[in-house]
């Protein structure tokens, strides 16, 4: 008989923590001081943290050929970025980028290789 109440209760719990899942946590937005969209249901959504970021990396493996570097930087809805690769034939590919509210843009320049062949194994 006990184990049919904490099946009652479990299946309860399972209910309970579905609708809240569904529906989301409803919270008061002023008392954070954010709270920049509501949608439906009582639940705010808050845009908490600003995007904005920097980071770089390369690589430049001999024994591969695989010689790549790439940069970017973000400041809330402004991205600006490049990356420099060697392609197969020998060449370069260098492109820079800019991502803000005018939409995505690019600008590449490529600088053939030297011969028709790549670097790999």
């Amino acid at each position: 008989m006990a184990s049919k109440y904490l099946l009652t209760i479990a299946c309860l719990l399972l209910s309970v923590t579905y609708a809240l899942a569904e529906h989301g946590a409803e919270y008061d937005s002023n008392s954070l001081g954010h709270g920049h969209g509501h949608h439906g249901h009582g639940y705010v959504q808050d845009y908490y943290a600003y995007p904005k970021y920097k980071f770089q990396y390369g690589v430049n493996d001999h024994y591969t050929g695989d010689v790549k570097q790439q940069s970017e930087h973000r400041d809330g809805e402004n991205v600006k970025g490049e990356y420099s690769l060697r392609e197969a034939d020998g060449g370069w590919r260098h492109v820079t980028y800019v991502a803000d509210h005018k939409g995505f843009r690019a600008n590449v320049h490529r600088t053939p290789g030297h011969h028709g062949h790549g670097h790999g194994h």
